[in-house]
């Protein structure tokens, strides 16, 4: 859905929530994977998004869609919902 008016949209509850169970997921599977706790690796979005954008794109190859919810704003400064 685009946004013509250039009113700055944001997430809704459910969007978040959606997004907080995959940051979480992730974390999760990096620390598993690192063989590491909390503690001797701390949470990092910036880790945690590029692995995230990692999965999905490995999931893509297999056509397994994720939903992980965005608001993308475009050069001309529109607004629109991602999945």
């Amino acid at each position: 859905m685009k946004n013509k008016e250039h009113e700055s949209l944001e997430l809704t509850n459910e969007m978040v929530e959606r997004n907080d169970v995959i940051d979480n997921a992730v974390y999760d599977c990096i620390l598993a994977l690192a063989e590491k706790d909390e503690t001797e690796l701390p949470w990092d979005m910036e880790i945690i998004g590029d692995v995230t954008s990692a999965i999905k794109s490995a999931l893509a190859k297999f056509n397994i869609h994720v939903s992980h919810p965005a608001v993308v704003t475009e050069e001309d400064d529109n607004q629109h919902y991602a999945d």
